[in-house]
């Protein structure tokens, strides 16, 4: 019963507006996916859910697919996330490098963890074990925010079909996990990168699921956010105009409801 309960009971990820809509937060385990277009900054959301929850004691592990670590460590600055301090003095943030595992780029840090030859084969097997190894020891009794940079990075260097077969191997990986370890993915994923086929099996697998959509309009990038899937059994779609605001060397995000939604 008590795991019940648990399960039930929501996390707020702090950003008012996705709290309201999902139903107060992010359930046990949970799955967010944040999708966006190729000139939109939805992306951002990602790590700013991943810094609100670091504030919340939980113990933060990026999964880097996409770029070179340094090139990661600019991209979570862009919304005042220094990761560097997190992981270097507080040691709350750990970093699974496979791009720079298959590039062999050589880690410039100790909180950079990577992996030797990574295959579609071996790379589960080979992340679980620097989890048991190398994070679960650190991370202690923390719950568990995971961030998934990029899921079109999977696919960039392993293909679709081979990416579906690895996460849906790390849905298995969770679900045997759960009664030891809460942990929360966040999956982003640029679409116009992948097919439509992909897009509606990372929607059918995920808790909930955020998507952007840009235009450029009067020399200005126009966005929008909807909200799609949620578990809340209260749950309507809804959507809001997005914007960023730059503040002091860092950046803001806002939503603002838009009119004949939820």
């Amino acid at each position: 019963m008590l795991v019940d309960l648990e399960f039930f009971s929501p996390l707020p990820i702090d950003i008012e507006e996705i709290d309201r809509a999902i139903g107060g937060g992010l359930i046990r385990g949970a799955t967010i996916s944040i999708m966006y277009d190729a000139f939109s900054l939805g992306w951002a959301l990602g790590f700013e859910i991943f810094k609100n929850m670091l504030f919340k004691d939980s113990f933060g592990v990026i999964h880097n697919y996409s770029l070179p670590v340094i090139k990661l460590i600019s991209r979570a600055s862009f919304v005042g996330l220094n990761l560097q301090r997190l992981a270097k003095r507080e040691r709350r943030v750990k970093i699974i490098d496979v791009f720079g595992s298959k590039y062999e780029i050589p880690p410039y840090d100790d909180y950079i963890l990577t992996i030797p030859n990574p295959t579609e084969e071996t790379l589960n097997p080979k992340i679980e074990w620097l989890y048991e190894d190398k994070i679960y020891p650190v991370a202690g009794e923390k719950r568990i925010v995971k961030l998934i940079h990029t899921l079109d990075g999977v696919v960039t260097l392993f293909g679709e079909n081979a990416t579906i077969k690895l996460l849906s191997s790390e849905v298995a990986y969770l679900a045997k996990m759960y009664r030891k370890r809460n942990i929360i993915s966040i999956i982003l994923l640029n679409v116009d990168v992948v097919s439509r086929k992909f897009v509606a099996w990372v929607s059918g697998l995920s808790d909930v699921v955020i998507v952007f959509n840009s235009r450029i309009g009067d020399g200005e990038l126009i966005e929008t956010m909807s909200i799609l899937k949620s578990p809340n059994p209260d749950f309507e779609p809804s959507t809001y105009e997005f914007k960023i605001s730059a503040n002091n060397g860092t950046h803001s995000l806002s939503f603002k409801k838009s009119e004949g939604t939820g």
